[in-house]
């Protein structure tokens, strides 16, 4: 089962995992591993939901998919399919938050599209549009930007 609009986003991880994400969940600059509600039994589903500043994110970035700052993207890395993490660590090739996949050392840049910055990754990871509802919770607005992972 993949991921479909109107699906709530909720931790994947850790003592909150299960629970719905929402804007209050986290703070700028950084971000949490989601899976859509009930749908964690597909890898593919695994999303990368950053909090940014909104005045940072700028295209290729599909800025009708955000919200206020919030953009999420596939973590699944498209170099060889590792799970990649989040990073506000300043880095030569990144100096500011970036996500960053710890098998083969590509780098993204989530304020802008999921950008290349560096590493063998071929291409962006997908984005996944998403909206906040009345109740500030993150809600998944349409499919993945791009094929999932290494598929081309």
């Amino acid at each position: 089962r993949g991921v479909e609009p109107g699906d709530r986003l909720v931790f994947a991880l850790g003592g909150n995992a299960g629970e719905v994400i929402t804007e209050g969940s986290f703070t700028q600059n950084e971000a949490v591993l989601a899976y859509p509600e009930g749908k964690s039994d597909n890898h593919e589903n695994l999303a990368m939901v950053c909090k940014l500043d909104p005045a940072r994110v700028q295209p290729p970035t599909d800025i009708a998919g955000t919200a206020h700052g919030i953009v999420a993207y596939s973590a699944i890395c498209t170099h060889l399919g590792c799970t990649v993490r989040f990073s506000e660590e300043p880095m030569e090739q990144a100096p500011f938050p970036h996500i960053h996949c710890p098998c083969h050392g590509a780098m993204f840049d989530p304020q802008h599209g999921s950008t290349g910055l560096g590493g063998p990754a071929p291409r962006p990871l997908p984005q996944l549009p998403i909206k906040l509802n009345a109740k500030g919770e993150v809600i998944v607005a349409g499919p993945f930007s791009a094929p999932i992972g290494v598929k081309a």
